[in-house]
């Protein structure tokens, strides 16, 4: 029993023994057998080219042995994972594809004719194919700018219009487009090569940038400057620009501008300066710039002295130069003037005056320099018109030379101030003035300025006084006098037209006259009232003068016959009334007893001595006769009218 239980107890032993190596094996590291001289390879499925330990997501491969060993397909293994891997071989597949990016481990297992297989294994790095990132910009007409965003692929290659280049990541590189309107890139690893991919981009060809950008004007503005300009093409990037000698190509960016803008103003100090208008495209193209012409800045300076303003101004602008005074045209300078005297102002006057240099298609336009007018001499003497209106008012306009926005100007009447107004208003209306026809009416103005200067009184400026009145008593003549028109020009001759108006002073005709008379026989039979005018020109005047209005009211006049003789032989058989402006009035006929035996109101009716229907009575009867006149006046006439057989 002794020696049974010392077998038992040395077989538990050894057994035990040999369980703990296998557990120590089975849990040892698993790595390659040593000298073994196992050996495979990869190949891409596709193209067969051998993939020296670098893998491609999603594109096939294939395992083949290398050892030169004749051994048995349908015993060599294979394993995909993250280690070496000695056990768990089921299947003799040789034909992969990945689907994932990272380091793996590929395990093979070759087992001979009743002996453990041999363990082999190699790390391949598996790589990902996405499609490259990248931007594309159309820079002008014939370049495309293209920027890899992508840092994935270990290069890329740019094709444009069938050109290849390689690119590098973030590195904005310039293509010359032809026909293209797309651009291919390509991504790739430089140890793998298969593992690439592609992305195609299109993009819209800028169109054709002018021949020359629109500046058209600058302008000073205070400190600053404002350019003018037409419409910016919004695909391209304009920027204003200063002359620097300092700055590289001469010239410095001061901003950009919008290309929605037709005026962009630099308001802080750039002055003096020389300025252009840059076009540029959005990737800055070596060599791809259109500048307008550069266009300088005027500073203009005004002073005063003894009435005049002197102007001097200072420019690098070159062309034609034209001074402006208060918004308007003063005068065309001679290119290369510097300075300029203004004589025709007013004392006390603020003048504003701007220059503008034209050298086309631009123009540079000064700074406003504004002055006012100072002196101690006396301003020449206001030119002076006098005209009577339609109710006899004389209207007197009055025109201070320079035409000045201050001061004052001082009339008189035959000698005597009159009043005085402020200037620039020339027109004053005198119309506590009765005419009177036997003297000449004359006037005469002085200006005084903001200065206290007073000019020499204008030459006299006298209207027409007009004159008329019947020339004998029935009124068939009317005689016009009238004193003569004095104007700014004594020496020049004047012309006389008298005016025949209407009630409403509605011109019925005119009739030129020489002298200063005029004899209106006959004048016309109606109307009752008729009215008359002079029309004077020259003299100097610009525009004529009129005289005051005169009217003539005629009576009214009633011609009855003694007698009349109702027999039927066709003479004197009635009686008519006869007269002039028997517009309103009453006729009235009675016999020896005051009993009316006939009356009219018109006078188109006539009497034939009857009394009713009995025959006309020989015999003495007393007429009465009422009227009142155009001019409300009433008129009574009385008389006796005998009818004989």
């Amino acid at each position: 029993m002794g020696l049974m239980r010392q077998l038992l107890l040395f077989f538990l032993v050894l057994a035990t023994g040999v369980v703990r190596s296998f557990e120590a094996w089975a849990q040892a590291p698993c790595v390659d057998t040593p000298n073994s001289g196992a050996c495979f390879r990869a190949y891409d499925a596709a193209t067969g080219q051998e993939l020296p330990r670098q893998l491609c997501i999603g594109r096939p491969f294939r395992l083949r042995d290398c050892s030169g060993r004749a051994l048995n397909p349908a015993q060599i293994y294979y394993q995909i994972g993250s280690a070496t891997v000695c056990r768990g071989f089921q299947d003799t597949t040789t034909t992969f594809t990945l689907r994932a990016p990272g380091q793996v481990f590929i395990t093979q297992n070759t087992q001979g004719s009743g002996t453990q297989g041999v363990i082999y294994s190699k790390e391949y790095t598996v790589r990902e194919a996405p499609a490259p990132v990248f931007t594309v910009t159309a820079c002008n007409p014939e370049q495309v700018q293209v920027t890899i965003t992508d840092q994935r692929y270990d290069q890329y290659e740019v094709e444009v219009n069938g050109v290849r280049q390689l690119v590098a990541p973030n590195t904005p590189t310039t293509f010359f487009r032809g026909n293209a309107t797309s651009v291919k890139v390509t991504g790739q690893y430089r140890a793998a090569g298969l593992c690439s991919n592609s992305a195609t981009q299109t993009f819209t060809p800028l169109p054709a940038p002018p021949a020359q950008v629109p500046l058209q004007r600058i302008s000073v503005q205070g400190t600053g400057v404002e350019l003018q300009f037409g419409a910016l093409q919004p695909e391209y990037t304009y920027s204003v620009q200063a002359q620097d000698a300092a700055s590289p190509g001469g010239f410095r960016t001061l901003a950009t501008v919008p290309t929605s803008a037709t005026s962009f103003a630099l308001p802080y100090s750039v002055l003096p300066g020389c300025f252009r208008l840059l076009l540029t495209d959005a990737c800055q193209s070596s060599g791809f710039a259109i500048a307008s012409p550069v266009v300088c800045s005027v500073s203009l300076t005004a002073t005063a002295s003894n009435g005049r303003n002197q102007l001097s101004w200072s420019t690098g602008a070159t062309g034609s130069l034209a001074l402006f005074r208060n918004g308007q045209l003063l005068q065309n300078l001679p290119a290369g003037s510097t300075q300029y005297e203004d004589a025709d102002v007013v004392c006390g006057t603020v003048y504003r005056y701007r220059l503008v240099v034209s050298n086309p298609p631009v123009a540079s336009e000064s700074n406003e320099a504004e002055v006012t007018t100072t002196s101690t001499l006396p301003p020449p003497p206001p030119l002076l018109t006098a005209s009577f209106n339609l109710r006899n008012q004389v209207e007197l306009t009055a025109r201070a030379a320079g035409s000045p926005t201050s001061g004052r100007l001082i009339y008189q009447r035959n000698g005597a101030q009159l009043t005085s107004i402020p200037a620039p208003a020339g027109l004053l209306r005198d119309s506590l003035v009765a005419p009177d026809p036997a003297a000449a009416l004359c006037y005469t103005v002085r200006f005084e300025d903001a200065c206290g200067n007073r000019s020499a009184d204008s030459p006299p400026a006298c209207p027409v006084v007009l004159a008329a009145a019947p020339a004998n008593e029935t009124g068939s003549e009317i005689r016009l006098t009238w004193m003569p028109l004095r104007g700014p020009d004594p020496a020049a001759p004047v012309a006389y037209q008298v005016l025949l108006l209407s009630a409403t002073n509605a011109v019925l005709s005119r009739r030129p006259v020489t002298g200063l008379t005029y004899l209106d026989a006959p004048p016309p039979t109606s109307p009752q009232r008729v009215r008359y005018r002079i029309e004077a020109t020259g003299a100097g005047l610009a525009a004529p003068s009129y005289s005051n209005v005169v009217e003539i009211i005629r009576t009214v006049r009633l011609f009855v016959p003694t007698a009349f003789t109702p027999n039927g032989d066709g003479l004197n058989d009635v009686l008519e009334l006869k007269g002039r402006y028997l517009d309103n009035f009453q006729f009235v006929v009675m016999d020896r007893n005051g009993k009316e035996v006939f009356r009219a109101t018109d006078r188109t009716r006539t009497w034939d001595g009857r009394i009713g229907s009995q025959a006309p009575v020989p015999g003495a009867y007393v007429w009465r006769f009422e009227a009142t006149d155009q001019d409300g006046q009433r008129t009574v006439q009385h008389g006796t009218v005998t009818v004989l057989r």
